[in-house]
């Protein structure tokens, strides 16, 4: 089984400036089909989140202007944080106590990755499976 480590790892990660337009930081978001992108400072400091869920509820609902509000502004400052040494249940048990989709994976206090519940979700699927296949074949081995 892959560790929090490796499954990061094999994802692209998509990061924002800190000052970047909302308007900016929601097309690159389109463009790279993601609905989470975390913000960084000039030194690559984690700063905060921005989500499609703070777009809605933060900028749309708000009525504010796309072009002139800046994402430092709107993001989210309260993270959910995950070390790379974490198992998936872990991760999974601060999601679920957070009732968020996505965790934001740290080693020595620099950004690896995000997971999402699907990343997750996938890890308990192929175990599951190698389970019942040990299974299987020890039921029916002769």
């Amino acid at each position: 089984m892959k560790s929090i480590k490796q499954i990061v790892q094999s994802h692209e990660l998509f990061t924002v400036k800190s000052g970047s337009a909302i308007h900016n930081v929601v097309y690159y978001m389109a463009e790279h089909n993601i609905g989470l992108v975390p913000v960084l400072s000039d030194d690559g400091k984690l700063l905060g989140v921005f989500s499609e869920r703070d777009l809605v509820r933060r900028v749309i609902a708000k009525g504010l202007d796309l072009k002139s509000t800046i994402v430092d502004n709107i993001m989210t400052k309260d993270l959910v944080l995950a070390d790379a040494s974490e198992t998936h249940q872990e991760c999974l048990k601060k999601m679920k106590d957070r009732g968020i989709r996505h965790i934001l994976v740290i080693e020595k206090d620099k950004l690896l990755g995000i997971l999402s519940v699907r990343d997750l979700l996938e890890i308990d699927i192929i175990t599951q499976q190698e389970t019942i296949e040990v299974l299987h074949n020890y039921i029916y081995s002769k």
